[in-house]
């Protein structure tokens, strides 16, 4: 316990302390608390006791800081207000100082922050203030660079904070300083104007107009651009008026084709301006003066052209002869060129349709007969004539008067071109694969660079960059299964760490960059590169793991396959994530390795394989039908049923499913649910012999023999190999007497497995000898009945 006296005493000093802290005469408050905390030190003994009085002082102590930062804090506002940034810096930094001396972490921390805050917001707005100045001084140029990385260093700051007051000051401050210098540029072009130095003023309005649309969306910027653009569509507009004037002289001297050029001059001056209601009156005012004037004139010029040109078409087969036909559109372009001279109006729009209508009718009569021509080398195999044919269409859809891109006859050829070309390369690739198959992987590549060779003479389209990136993906293959058949993967592999490891320094590298944007932006290049490196290296790991699982290696095939999954989590790209289907070849290749366990009688192993498929892909139909095939061979039917019914869950026409689930049902004697899942393998495939078989069989068992003779008789239909079929057949007939049905299926048996002529040859024959002895027996009772 604290004596009395002494806690009296402590009361006292601190009192003192408290009331120079309400006197803000802060340093004689913190004085006389640390002299309580050395009083506490000195007299209280019980240890609880004084860790509890000295973390009570030293709270008072932070507070008294607490409170002195803050007074620090407003005075650098005020002084911020006043513009005397040097002040305003002194006393954040003494608060700084202060901050240093707290002793709790949190609120010494929170200070510190808060602190650091104000002292780079500050700092905006000095540099802001400095760069205002910079503007009032005249030096526009120099103050906009400046606002702008002003701009650029608050967003940064005020991230978390978008819309924040500072960046809208800075935002207002930028517009204000573009005005001004939009009017220094207008000052200058107006001065022009009025010197009459048109283009000159023109260039300078153009200059300000730039200024202006480097604004920030805004009122003021829109206010800015309107009128620039108003003021430079008055210039145009001046310019207009002399060369119209010049045109109609021009024409009354008969001087048509100089008229035709200044009206042309002056449309090409209208179509300078700026959309606007000026713009088309200035149109609509050159054209109707144009029309009037000259449209009579170009009429009587095109008219003996035009029928020139109608009288080579009107020939019959015109068409065959190139020559007639070129020289006919030859006639019609002319035409067409005096008729785009006309000035705008119905009459001119008539006209040109008509013309144009003309050469299209001219150019398809010609294309018709070329692609006939081509159509017939295709069906001789000329596949090289048929292109040129298809060339030399191409070439008369050229002048037709449509741009290429909604030419729909041009695009038309060009795609016949490619079609032409693509069936040979289909043709080709087919080769390719043929060899792939057959592990003639040199041979496989050349193929397959020849057909890509032959798309270099294929119209670029998007079809043709699917057929490039088909053959380029075929060729990678096949460079993939040799450099893996050779063993040469190692070299690869090194290449692949080669490469990871120069990105990963240029990722280090790119850590380091100060722009943020600029930092995000290379190392998510870099991102996107170690995906590629690691898409490549997961293809080859894949490809491994196939070639080994094709030779039965499976162990390590597999291995390979679980690399590909490990180097598959570290792609962050969704361009890469799953690009490469290696749970599907793992799965594909574990229930390879099942069917030949099954084959081998390995039941259990073929089990455990196809589960693991299914821990990779639970929807995997195929592992769970041979999970049911290898339980009806260890005879363990309810398991076998329980995985062919989840492979009908997941695939309910999965015919094959139903045929093995009535046959599991058949073993167990459960003939009803047999003929039913039967029925329904056959109901899914009507062409399914097996299915067939096996209900023949449960039919037989029933009883049912008409229903099991049809049954055993589809199957041979589908399947005449079938040779139990045969033989059951012919079982189902000698059970009822049928004998010489009986021996006619039987016959069919061995016509398809001779091998089992030893154990039933004898008995037919013996069978036979009986009817035939039987047979001249009645017969020679029946020629002597009269006796």
């Amino acid at each position: 316990m604290v004596k009395k006296s002494d806690l009296k005493k402590l009361n006292s000093i601190m009192q003192e302390g408290n009331d120079f802290k309400n006197d803000n005469k802060y340093n004689k408050a913190v004085e006389k608390y640390f002299e309580a905390l050395n009083f506490v030190e000195s007299n209280v003994k019980d240890s609880v006791e004084k860790e509890d009085e000295i973390t009570s002082i030293k709270s008072q102590i932070d507070q008294v800081y607490s409170i002195e930062i803050i007074d620090q804090v407003d005075n650098a506002s005020e002084y911020m207000e006043k513009k005397e940034f040097e002040n305003a810096f002194e006393a954040l930094e003494e608060g700084m100082r202060i901050a240093d001396k707290i002793e709790d972490k949190d609120m010494k921390n929170y200070e510190i922050q808060e602190i650091s805050y104000l002292t780079e917001k500050y700092k905006i707005s000095m540099a802001l203030q400095n760069a205002s100045k910079q503007r009032d001084e005249g030096n526009l140029e120099g103050a906009l660079q400046s606002m702008q990385e002003i701009l650029l260093t608050a967003k940064e700051f005020h991230q978390n904070d978008p819309e924040n007051e500072q960046i809208k000051i800075i935002k207002d401050a930028i517009t204000e300083t573009y005005s001004l210098l939009i009017k220094e540029h207008r000052k200058i072009a107006d001065q022009l104007k009025g010197d009459n130095q048109l283009e000159k003023a023109l260039e300078k309005y153009g200059d300000a107009l730039i200024i202006a649309n480097k604004m920030a969306e805004s009122e003021v910027k829109v206010k800015e651009t309107t009128n620039l653009k108003n003021s430079i569509n008055q210039i145009y507009s001046s310019m207009i008026k002399p060369l119209v004037d010049e045109g109609n002289l021009l024409f009354n001297e008969n001087k048509f084709e100089a008229a035709s050029k200044k009206f042309e001059d002056a449309l090409a001056v209208a179509d300078k301006m700026y959309p606007s209601a000026q713009k088309e009156e200035e149109i609509e005012n050159i054209n109707n003066i144009a029309s009037k004037t000259l449209n009579p004139v170009y009429l009587e010029r095109m008219k003996p052209i035009l029928d020139k040109g109608k009288e080579l078409i009107i020939k019959e087969f015109y068409e065959d002869n190139i020559s007639i036909v070129n020289e006919a559109i030859d006639k019609f372009i002319k035409a067409l060129e005096l008729a785009e001279n006309m000035g705008e109006s119905k009459e001119k729009e008539a006209k040109v349709e008509e013309i144009k209508q003309l050469i299209n009718k001219t150019c398809r009569a010609r294309i018709n007969i070329l692609k006939d021509r081509s159509l017939q080398k295709i069906a001789k195999r000329e596949f090289d004539k048929a292109v040129n044919e298809l060339y030399a269409a191409i070439s008369v859809a050229k002048r037709m008067p449509i741009e290429e891109e909604e030419n729909a006859d041009y695009i038309d050829l060009k795609q016949a071109v490619n079609d032409v070309y693509n069936s040979q390369i289909d043709e080709i690739l087919r080769q390719g694969s043929s060899q792939l198959v057959g592990k003639n992987y040199d041979k496989a590549i050349e193929i397959f660079n020849e057909a890509l060779k032959m798309t270099d003479k294929m119209y670029l389209t998007e079809e043709m960059e699917q057929v490039v990136n088909k053959i380029k993906g075929m060729i990678y293959q096949a460079e993939l299964k040799l450099l893996v058949g050779k063993g040469d993967s190692q070299e690869e592999k090194k290449k692949f760490e080669r490469e990871l490891e120069r990105l990963n320094k240029k990722m280090e590298y790119a850590q380091t960059i100060d722009d943020a944007e600029r930092r995000f932006e290379e190392m998510e290049k870099i991102k996107t590169s170690i995906d590629e490196v690691h898409y490549s290296e997961i293809k080859l790991l894949v490809e491994q793991g196939i070639q080994l699982a094709g030779d039965h290696e499976f162990t390590e095939g597999f291995d390979y396959f679980e690399k590909a999954m490990k180097v598959h989590e570290l792609i962050e790209s969704p361009e890469f994530k799953n690009k490469i289907p290696i749970k599907f070849h793992y799965k594909t290749e574990l229930v390879n390795k099942a069917k030949l366990e099954i084959s081998e009688k390995k039941y259990d192993q073929a089990i455990h394989d196809c589960e693991k498929a299914i821990e990779l892909d639970s929807t995997f139909i195929d592992a769970y039908y041979y999970i049911g095939l290898a339980n009806i061979q260890k005879e363990n039917f309810d398991q076998s049923i329980a995985s062919f019914n989840k492979a009908i869950g997941l695939k309910n026409d999965h015919a094959e499913s139903w045929n093995q689930l009535g046959y599991a049902h058949e073993r167990k004697n459960e003939f009803e649910n047999a003929i039913k899942a039967y029925n329904r393998a056959i109901e899914i495939n009507p062409n399914f012999a097996e299915a067939y078989y096996n209900l023949g069989n449960v039919l037989k068992i029933t009883g049912s023999h008409n229903d099991a003779i049809d049954a055993y008789q589809k199957a041979t239909k589908f399947d005449q190999n079938l040779t139990l079929a045969w033989l059951f057949l012919a079982a189902v007939f000698i059970e009822k007497k049928d004998y010489a049905n009986a021996i006619t299926n039987i016959e069919k048996a061995l016509d398809v497995k001779p091998e089992i002529a030893d154990t039933l040859k004898s008995l037919i024959d013996k069978f036979k000898g009986i009817i035939q002895e039987l047979d001249e027996n009645l017969r020679e009772k029946f020629k002597h009945r009269n006796e």
